[in-house]
């Protein structure tokens, strides 16, 4: 599998996620099945390279088994999925508490979106995500554009995120919230994006405290540039561990959310150089 190219719309009402998912996927030998991992989904308008074709859906897996041939294919499909676990639904939407965020650790991406429990298994992942245009999406890779409906069209803002180069499917995040930004940059010009809670946007400083020296530093001693082109970081509340190094884009605990005299008693300096270090 090459490259993925997701449309998904997250309804925290509901707690559940639908869309469109396009896959682009070489047959490097004659096969008589493929399967991608989809955990309790369900799938319609299954294609490939054009045609509809028929499928088997496990439970676990979407399996196909016609339509497609040696060389390049095109697989199209929708689906919808509530998931019990790995896309998370917290606080409430409307009093601005509420937040979505996902984290897959390992081979739980499937839960939410349909994907590879592999780590080898590595694929360009593009994730174009439908939401409130009063909140802040947040994806892997460059977000490339933000499409904005006129109210009566569409009640929701489409969010364009595209990666250059592939990776494990249990990287894949999405983070939205009531977050401000805050830009910067490293010596070598990669582009830096912190995020935290509108409420604690006194506390950009001291939580993300250190974070530009680190990034160079690290960058100087591994002696590769930093591949992925752009690096964010964003805290959420309830999250599981105290970080998760997605690519391109870290999720935190707001534990690590801290004012200058909160920074001295616990901070986020340690799980910062941690989850950035995996980037290499």
């Amino acid at each position: 599998f090459i490259k993925c190219d997701a449309f998904v719309s997250p309804n925290h009402i509901e707690k559940s996620i639908s869309g469109k998912v396009i896959y682009e996927f070489k047959i490097k030998k004659i096969i008589d099945t493929i399967k991608i991992d989809a955990i309790n989904m369900e799938f319609s308008e299954v294609a490939i390279n054009g045609k509809s074709v028929k499928f088997k859906n496990s439970g676990k897996t979407l399996d196909l088994f016609e339509g497609f041939k040696k060389g390049k294919n095109k697989l199209t499909f929708r689906y919808s999925a509530k998931p019990k676990q790995t896309l998370y639904f917290t606080g409430d939407f409307s009093n601005g508490t509420g937040q979505i965020w996902t984290q897959g650790q390992g081979r739980y991406t499937s839960h939410w979106l349909p994907s590879f429990d592999d780590v080898n298994e590595k694929v360009i992942f593009n994730l174009n995500v439908s939401f409130d245009p009063n909140l802040m999406v947040i994806s892997n890779g460059i977000h490339q554009s933000t499409v904005v409906y006129p109210p009566m069209s569409s009640p929701n803002n489409i969010w364009n995120f595209s990666m250059r180069k592939p990776m494990s499917s249990y990287l894949v995040m999405l983070a939205i919230g009531n977050f401000e930004k805050q830009s910067g940059i490293t010596k070598s010009g990669t582009p830096l994006e912190f995020y935290l809670d509108k409420n604690d946007i006194s506390k950009f400083e001291p939580t993300y405290r250190y974070s530009k020296e680190m990034f160079d530093y690290l960058e100087q001693e591994i002696r590769v540039k930093y591949p992925w082109g752009i690096y964010r970081q964003v805290p959420v509340r309830d999250f599981l561990y105290a970080g998760m190094e997605n690519t391109t884009s870290t999720i935190f605990s707001q534990d690590f959310v801290v004012d200058s005299i909160g920074f001295n008693d616990r901070n986020y300096v340690n799980v910062n150089a941690h989850e950035l270090a995996h980037q290499w």
